[in-house]
């Protein structure tokens, strides 16, 4: 992988599996807003993924001719929970001006594990 200054220019600008369950769960949680963040979700790409030790952000880029999310729009936290986290993990999702922007992971304890595949995703009220 080649490095920039915003993280890791990654492999493919698609999706990770859990990327895309991360934003699939945040999405249909957003309420009045989800319609144009379903459009974007659609055609966004990965711009920049940088894993820390402890969980990743990753940068998203939305075409401009997308559809904008309103200006009070936000996104619910999705927690995760995995075998190998004995306090899982919490996914914030950032809008831009609109528009999806990043991802940011973390677990609570330990060290992020390695079969993302094993996260069962959750959007607590």
């Amino acid at each position: 992988m080649r490095v920039s200054v915003t993280g890791e220019i990654p492999d493919s600008p698609e999706f990770t599996s859990l990327e895309r369950a991360v934003l699939d769960c945040a999405v249909a949680a957003a309420g009045s807003d989800s319609s144009a963040l379903q459009e974007q979700l659609e055609r966004a790409q990965v711009a920049a993924r940088t894993p820390s030790g402890v969980g990743f952000v990753s940068r998203l880029r939305v075409p401009d001719d997308c559809p904008v999310a309103g200006a009070a729009a936000a996104l619910p936290v999705v927690y995760g929970e995995h075998p190998q986290l004995r306090s899982g993990a919490e996914f914030m999702l950032q809008l831009k001006d609109g528009r999806l922007h990043t991802i940011e992971a973390f677990c609570f304890a330990g060290m992020w594990p390695a079969d993302e595949n094993l996260f069962q995703l959750a959007v607590r009220p």
